[in-house]
């Protein structure tokens, strides 16, 4: 029974339109349909008014049963598509009886009001709001018209429907106009709440969808943002590997001659017990030597991080091992005093801060023309706040107060722009410093008189 009802719904309410059609089309067939149905009924009246009445001045059965026809026709065309026409008539086909009313019973008479205003809903139902208004200013004026002709009598109008006691079937019509602007604005309101609940999913949608951008620009960014730091600390890497060459090979060289210069001592000493002992004691310390150098490098090279709790003053110290070689070519020395301090983080990570900041500071020391030049760097504890600070000072060129503001800036160099440095070193000093550990850093300089770099950790 449902799929009979289905299959006659799709039968009846069905048009050969464009999608965006679809909607039009089916509520005009609706219309059509309803009309045709509620004009057979009028016809039926009519015919029963006149078996009462022959003499019943009602609207003609005819004229009733041609609309009837019409308005199957408007549904006809409807199916086949043609939506503008079909409109067009069914105004067309509510005029007729509208029109003939006010010319025969004048312009007051309910019925032709209450059709007037069916007509006007239709046209701007399917015609849209300009035709409304274009058959609202025509309805009007036809009223005006005919009302000033039937008033000073050039124009005869029959008033027997006010002389005459109300009848039932007067009731009935004005019932079905009511029911059709009835459905009518339930359409309208219907389609208005389907728009507005439409409108909020979509924005709902626009909203959910804005979010998720949002989220993953954020994600995007983010990973950008990660990728660039891991090429600026890859770039830095390589930066680091020819300046650290040199004094790595000469300090791996000094152990080695250590190593065969004790067995060689062995080899020829060998009757004496105790010298045989030292030698070999000598060899195997500088052969750990060799294996701690080569590890702390590719600990760097390879970005190992491992989190655990270190002495700072070793890892400075196995620092300034590989960089005394560098600063004792060229006549500088560093020194290193204060108290040892436990911190958390990964300490060749550490040690890459330090080592940026000793290579810069043996380069701004040979750059100046001091005779005595020196690196000095001091651990100092602040307990009351839990804090270790590190201050790396050098008598070096210095900077200016407009250089100081850009030193931590990728990119940004104050030495000769000779192909070597890229002016990375600082910036990933900073970053390091402040994500790694949770700490500051920071630079007192002038120019021809040194500079001061304070890093701030927190301590164990």
């Amino acid at each position: 029974m449902r799929k009979n009802l289905t299959r006659l719904k799709n039968y009846l309410l069905s048009s050969q339109t464009k999608d965006g059609q679809q909607a039009r089309a089916r509520k005009l067939q609706a219309i059509a349909l309803i009309s045709a149905g509620i004009m057979l009924l009028l016809n039926i009246i009519r015919v029963y008014d006149y078996i009462i009445d022959s003499n019943n001045q009602g609207l003609p059965l005819h004229v009733t049963f041609i609309i009837f026809l019409l308005f199957l026709g408007i549904w006809h065309l409807s199916k086949n598509g043609r939506i503008k026409s079909s409109a067009w008539l069914l105004i067309i086909a509510y005029s007729l009886p509208t029109i003939f009313c006010f010319y025969t019973w004048g312009t007051d008479l309910p019925a032709a009001i209450l059709l007037t205003v069916l007509i006007v809903i239709l046209a701007g139902l399917f015609l849209g709001s300009k035709s409304a208004l274009v058959v609202a200013i025509s309805y009007s004026i036809l009223m005006l018209i005919l009302s000033y002709l039937q008033t000073t009598l050039i124009l005869p109008v029959s008033l027997d429907w006010r002389q005459k006691a109300p009848q039932f079937a007067d009731t009935i019509a004005y019932v079905l106009l009511f029911s059709i602007i009835f459905l009518l604005a339930w359409i309208i309101v219907r389609e208005n709440n389907h728009a507005l609940t439409a409108l909020a999913n979509s924005r709902n949608e626009l909203k959910h969808e804005r979010d998720q951008l949002e989220i993953t620009v954020a994600q995007r960014t983010k990973e950008i943002i990660n990728i660039k730091k891991e090429k600026l600390e890859q770039l830095q890497s390589l930066a680091s590997i020819g300046q650290l060459s040199g004094g790595i090979f000469h300090d791996i060289v000094n152990p080695l001659t250590v190593v065969g210069l004790s067995l060689e001592q062995v080899q020829a000493e060998t009757n004496n017990v105790t010298s045989l002992q030292d030698n070999l004691r000598q060899a195997l310390s500088a052969t750990k030597r060799i294996k701690d150098l080569i590890d702390s490098i590719n600990n760097r090279l390879r970005r190992c991080h491992q989190r655990q709790i270190f002495s700072i003053k070793k890892e400075i110290r196995e620092v300034i091992d590989i960089m005394r070689t560098k600063a004792e070519a060229h006549t500088i020395t560093i020194n290193l005093l204060g108290d040892d301090c436990q911190i958390k983080g990964d300490k060749s990570r550490l040690g890459q801060v330090i080592m940026n900041l000793l290579s810069n500071a043996i380069e701004a020391c040979y750059r100046n023309d001091n005779k005595d030049k020196n690196i000095l760097i001091q651990l100092e504890q602040n307990k009351n706040d839990n804090l270790l600070i590190i201050k790396i000072s050098d008598n070096g060129i210095g900077m200016s107060e407009e250089q100081q503001q850009h030193i931590f800036q990728p990119f940004f160099s104050t030495k000769e722009n000779n192909g070597k440095n890229i002016g990375l070193g600082l910036s990933v000093v900073k970053e390091i410093i402040q994500e790694d550990f949770s700490g500051d850093i920071i630079i007192k300089s002038r120019k021809n008189f040194g500079a001061q770099f304070t890093i701030t950790l927190p301590a164990c």
